[in-house]
């Protein structure tokens, strides 16, 4: 009985979501050009764009890149040098995270993370 009630209550909470969300989503997708639907996701989460650009100079498309942040406090379920990477791995294609820092052939280290 349980798994029918919440089965019943996830439909009901999808249709009732699903229309006014993909609406929210088609119209955030036309006001954006090329280049704002780029940088997005880093201006969401309030990145320093001009780092991310001072990174990207420095990784050609065939490196391997890894970035030395310290240690920082939790972000909700991540830290800040954990969303730093987390886009970074989008916006350095096509060069791709190393899978460590001895396997890299371009390190990034910024001296505080904004």
């Amino acid at each position: 009985m349980r798994r029918l009630i919440c089965f019943v209550g996830a439909v009901v909470a999808i249709t009732i979501g699903f229309p006014e969300t993909w609406d929210e989503l088609s119209a955030a997708h036309s006001r954006l050009g090329a280049s704002e639907a780029r940088i997005a996701p880093a201006v969401h989460e309030q990145l320093d764009l001009s780092l991310i650009d001072v990174w990207a100079a420095q990784i050609g498309p065939h490196d391997r890149w890894w970035i030395v942040v310290p240690a920082d406090r939790p972000e909700g379920l991540t830290t800040r040098a954990e969303v730093y990477r987390a886009y970074a791995t989008y916006a350095f294609l096509p060069a791709v995270p190393a899978s460590s820092l001895a396997d890299a052939t371009v390190v990034l280290r910024p001296k505080a993370l904004p």
